[in-house]
């Protein structure tokens, strides 16, 4: 690119100094195309290094021109002062080169613009025609044709330098466009004409955004707005849907134009396409949501797993405890039979005896009050009768008469007890049974009670309060273990000595219940739900074994029933059992 193109209007008609004129010039472009283009730092000092060699032999025949021609003393001193600011001048920008050869100051390239245009067309063009005589030395006609030379070439540099550019955008795969103070385009290089599907004859302000989305126009007419108000650049992803190459993403940068004097030249864009890397970023979106999706689904299926392996554990776990209970109970049903079995037997003759036994008493008492009327019928003297007398003195025959029906009625009554208490620990001990039938609950209850009774006697008073619930089909044995296991935490949750309440009644038709309430020490709230677990227990170590209210609970479930709780802590607790009333 030329700063300055040489031409007939450039000459003085001094050969020797045109020629060297003409030399400066070319150095002066090709330092500038040097700076403008990145030269190495060695080829740019190397010019600078010309341009010293030029001041010299250019300074010295100048000034021995103008000292041999009769040049004007003064203004022989001024010119020559000029020079030695040239000389200066470059010498400082080689220092500068020298030290830093990274780049050349602009002044330098600005410095000699100035220096073509007032000295040379101005200083030099003014000391030629005053020593030749060939023309008007008229400072303002000077001036003049000084101006009009610059204009021209500098007009020349600068369409040459703006062809350049647009030859240069033309051929980069890239959207550059440029627009006017008004956001008029007044170029836009073959790529984005292209992608755009305009003509630079067809382009203007209203249709040059008409390939941009319209969900994205907004967006790109605030960014070029800011840019021109607030001339700051501006960065924008938006999409074009382009008769060439369908739908499009563009990454644009926007830059305000400014003059140098602050004022708004217009804007300058530059775009790329980023359409692949966008659906890059949607393929790895799409690739991340699907992985995330199967690592939920992963994560699903292992929770499902987890749970049911959990729910299995548990299972396990009831049907562990159910189990040991169960053989626990068999084992206890056994013995509950056999120990029944072994008393049942002396307590069949034990009360049949005591029955024989009181009526050889009554015959007893017969043949005693027959002696006495014989002994009434003797002398008072005879040995016999006083022996007699003393004997029912020494044995205090009439308390016995009194006393003996009163012990053998009691032993006989006795005996019934026990024999009921046997046949009621007999009926208990059928726990394996799992056959259903009619089942009394209430005389279940008081079975169980009468069993449990030596343990409850000394804790609490059981009141009961029956509804006279009629009999109902269930498994009467597993029912009986969960009024036995009831009763035995009811008396174990009392410290002292309490009470316990007995109740039944119905809920509706289709509900029987019966609840057991003690005055104990109550649940606390937050181990309530857990109660029902096997092997949870509050009671200390070797106290219990977590598993009465858990099997209770499934013999409960079995039934079809329901196992509720309310308890106060300080108060007590009440279990109420609800069960269909199978008639």
């Amino acid at each position: 690119m030329a700063i300055l193109t040489w031409s007939n209007q450039l000459e003085l008609g001094v050969p020797s100094v045109d020629k060297q004129h003409q030399h400066l010039v070319e150095i002066l472009n090709q330092l500038d195309e040097a700076v403008a283009l990145g030269y190495e730092p060695q080829k740019v000092l190397k010019l600078v290094d010309e341009l010293i060699d030029y001041t010299h032999y250019h300074f010295e025949d100048e000034e021995r021109f103008m000292l041999e021609g009769g040049y004007d003393s003064n203004h022989f001193a001024k010119h020559k002062e000029q020079h030695q600011e040239f000389v200066q001048k470059v010498s400082q920008e080689r220092e500068n080169a020298i030290k830093n050869p990274e780049t050349v100051s602009n002044d330098l390239i600005d410095f000699l613009v100035k220096w073509l245009m007032d000295h040379i067309l101005f200083s030099d063009k003014q000391m030629v025609l005053e020593l030749t005589k060939k023309g008007s030395s008229n400072e303002e006609l000077i001036r003049k044709e000084q101006t009009d030379i610059m204009q021209s070439n500098l007009y020349s540099a600068l369409r040459e330098s703006e062809n350049r550019f647009k030859e240069l955008a033309d051929q980069l795969p890239a959207l550059i466009w440029i627009t006017n103070n008004k956001n008029v385009p007044i170029f836009c290089n073959q790529f984005w004409l292209h992608t755009f599907g305009l003509s630079k004859e067809t382009l203007n302000k209203s249709n040059w955004h008409d390939a941009i989305d319209p969900d994205d126009i907004e967006l790109v007419t605030k960014a070029y707005a800011t840019a021109s108000s607030g001339l700051q650049e501006q960065q924008i992803e938006f999409r074009l849907h382009t008769p060439a190459n369908g739908k499009l993403w563009v990454l644009e940068k926007i830059v305000p134009r400014i003059r140098k004097n602050g004022e708004f030249a217009g804007l300058l864009g530059f775009g790329m396409d980023i359409s692949l890397q966008k659906q890059a970023e949607v393929n790895l979106e799409q690739l991340v949501n699907q992985r995330t999706k199967q690592l939920v689904e992963a994560n699903q299926h292992l929770e499902v797993e987890k749970n049911q392996q959990l729910a299995l554990n548990q299972q396990l776990k009831e049907v562990q405890s159910h189990l040991v209970q169960s053989e626990k109970m068999a084992s206890l049903g056994q013995l509950a039979a056999g120990v029944a079995h072994e008393i049942n037997n002396p307590l069949g003759y034990i009360s049949s005896n005591l029955n024989t036994l009181q009526q050889y008493i009554q015959n007893l008492f017969q043949v005693i009050d027959a002696g006495q009327l014989v002994a009434q019928q003797l002398p008072a003297d005879n040995p016999v009768v006083r022996e007699f007398v003393q004997l029912q003195k020494s044995t205090d025959l009439d308390f016995m008469r009194e006393d003996i029906p009163d012990l053998v009625k009691e032993a006989l009554e006795g005996a019934t007890r026990a024999k009921k208490i046997v046949q009621d620990l007999r009926d208990f001990s059928r726990i394996d049974k799992q056959d259903e039938s009619q089942f009394d609950l209430e005389a279940g209850i008081n079975a169980t009670l009468n069993i449990v009774n030596n343990e409850i006697k000394y804790k609490a008073e059981v009141l009961k309060e029956y509804a006279g619930v009629k009999p109902f089909i269930c498994v009467g044995s597993q029912i009986n273990q969960v009024i036995l296991n009831l009763l035995v935490n009811a008396a174990q949750a009392i410290d002292d000595f309490g009470k316990i309440y007995l109740r039944t009644g119905y809920e509706g038709d289709d509900w029987v219940w019966f609840e057991v309430e003690d005055s104990g020490q109550g649940i606390p709230a937050d181990i309530q739900a857990k109660i029902f677990d096997p092997f949870f227990t509050t009671k200390p170590i070797g106290k219990g074994t977590g598993l009465g209210l858990s099997l209770s609970y499934k013999i409960i479930q079995d039934h079809k029933g329901k196992l509720d709780l309310q308890s106060t802590v300080g108060k007590g607790s009440r279990f109420r059992v609800s069960l269909p009333n199978h008639l």
